[in-house]
């Protein structure tokens, strides 16, 4: 059984490095690529370090013998990213990396003390687990499994409308595979933390297999299940979009709407958008955007086009012989263009015809 435990740490290790490097390969281009590659890389190295506290193995550099804990700052945040990445329609900005700051700052303290007080560093992971004190580099690590839970944890009260009260039933299956990668991550740093305070060799090899199960289980089903995986995202990002707007009075909102278009008739104003209609409101712009989309089932251009298009059938019905673009610049539209698409987008037939056939008393 020991010997089993060492080589499946072994091909954990490499595993996750291929699976880094198929990610890289296959998925290069797709939003959540760089974040999803550098989360497979990082759990390749954890399992490396299991490995080398298993078989008693230590770098003749006593600074390499805790780069493990720069990495547990690194998953979280790389997990975050990935995460966000897939389920947001927009792109998070490779600029706006703030998630990774606590690596870098990791990684500047331990080059700080190596530099300053090398002797911080000597102690490796096999004399701490041989019943040496904790060392700081183990508290460094230690503030960072916290921080690896609390950062998954923060997620789980972030999309607690996704994972618990999820109007999509078509999103079951994703919502389930999310809450268990976000869960499973919670799972994983308190084991890492609670093994090393109580130096528990058995509780590092245990986390480092299960991740690797995980990682194995992931990849078999997505193959088996191609298809069926495929479709998980879609109603997932569905899901994730329309929980940002179940915090909202939704019956108030569509008083509101109605209001603002049936009395105020604002769809007339020419520079009507959705960011001023929303900052009208009192809500986020994306909001009002996917409550159109998810309760009105259309988007913010046709919700606005329908009313200016409905007042110029009743303009026309009143004076066939109107002026169409005067009446087409009376209800909001700037163009001609705009108002003769739109007008055949909803009615099938342009405004001139709808003219005619009103002249001659045909039902439109």
């Amino acid at each position: 059984m020991y010997e089993f435990i060492g080589s499946w740490l072994q091909f954990g290790a490499w595993y996750h490095f291929v699976l880094g490097i198929g990610i890289l390969v296959k998925e290069k281009g797709s939003k959540g690529f760089p974040f999803a590659m550098i989360a497979a890389f990082s759990g390749g190295a954890l399992v490396i370090y299991a490995y080398r506290l298993y078989a008693g193995l230590e770098f003749e550099t006593s600074l390499w013998n805790h780069g493990y804990v720069p990495v547990i700052y690194l998953i979280p945040g790389s997990m975050q990213y990935t995460i966000e990445q897939f389920l947001s329609l927009e792109r998070v900005p490779l600029g706006n990396l703030h998630r990774l700051y606590p690596t870098f700052g990791v990684v500047l303290l331990l080059l700080l003390l190596q530099w300053t007080v090398p002797d911080v560093l000597s102690q490796s992971m096999n004399q701490s687990f041989a019943g040496a004190p904790i060392s700081i580099p183990e508290m460094i690590s230690a503030i960072g499994c916290v921080y690896w839970v609390s950062a998954f944890l923060w997620m789980i009260y972030q999309y607690r409308n996704i994972l618990y009260n999820n109007p999509n039933k078509e999103a079951k299956l994703g919502v389930q595979v999310l809450g268990m990668i976000l869960k499973g991550n919670i799972v994983f740093a308190s084991f890492i933390m609670l093994s090393t305070i109580l130096r528990w060799h058995s509780g590092i090899y245990f986390t480092a297999g299960l991740a690797t199960l995980m990682a194995v289980v992931a990849f078999i089903g997505t193959e088996i299940n191609h298809e069926l995986f495929k479709d998980i995202l879609p109603g997932l990002r569905q899901a994730y979009r329309t929980s940002r707007i179940l915090n909202l009075d939704l019956e108030k909102l569509q008083k509101e709407l109605d209001y603002f278009f049936k009395v105020e008739c604002i769809y007339r104003e020419e520079d009507l958008s959705l960011a001023s209609l929303s900052e009208r409101l009192g809500i986020k712009d994306y909001q009002l955007s996917e409550y159109i989309n998810a309760y009105l089932g259309m988007n913010f251009n046709r919700l606005v086009n329908e009313f200016r298009i409905s007042e110029v059938c009743l303009l026309i019905e009143k004076e066939p012989k109107a002026n169409l673009l005067s009446l087409a610049y009376q209800v909001g539209f700037n163009s001609k263009a705009n108002f003769n698409l739109a007008f055949k987008s909803l009615k099938k037939m342009s405004p001139s015809d709808y003219a005619k056939s009103v002249g001659k008393g045909q039902p439109a």
